[in-house]
């Protein structure tokens, strides 16, 4: 009898390893994405939320690092960087800034970790190394940072 409740016991522990294993490795691989398709959702994202029928928004260049991105974009003559974060197989816009997102601490101020936060300004300095300076003057003036809530559209009213 004590031998069938250790093999019960043994059989749930592993039962549930293995159902834990399964929906993490299920997760992993149910929204695999390359970086091209993730460029793309984060500039149709970035149009659908911000563009004007007469002022589209160009969104280059785009940075990704593991789930966290940051998209350089300008709509007219405004621009700056919107933060994104992937959520299985979507993105989202956390916060819009300007010359501050491209220092590692008000990355990782947002939530994001020192690490990914270090690795994805590095990403970004050399992505807008090839940009002219009036186009980095034209990024770094966005005013402030503008944390975006679930789902926020872009009014016209809006100064950016």
């Amino acid at each position: 009898m004590a031998s069938i409740q250790k093999y019960r016991s043994s059989f749930g522990h592993f039962a549930l390893a293995f159902v834990a294993a399964t929906c993490l490795f299920s997760n992993a691989i149910a929204h695999p994405q390359t970086e091209e398709e993730s460029r793309a959702r984060i500039q149709k994202l970035i149009s659908t939320t911000f563009d004007r029928p007469d002022l589209k928004v160009q969104t280059d260049p785009i940075v990704i690092e593991g789930k966290v991105a940051i998209a350089d974009w300008t709509q007219g003559q405004k621009g700056g960087r919107a933060l994104l974060r992937r959520k299985h197989a979507d993105w989202e816009i956390i916060a819009c800034g300007g010359a501050g997102f491209k220092d590692p601490s008000a990355i990782a101020s947002a939530g994001i970790s020192k690490g990914i936060a270090q690795k994805i300004t590095a990403k970004l300095r050399t992505a807008e190394a090839s940009l002219s300076a009036q186009k980095i003057k034209q990024l770094d003036s966005f005013d402030g940072v503008v944390t975006m809530g679930h789902g926020m559209q872009h009014g016209s009213d809006s100064k950016h």
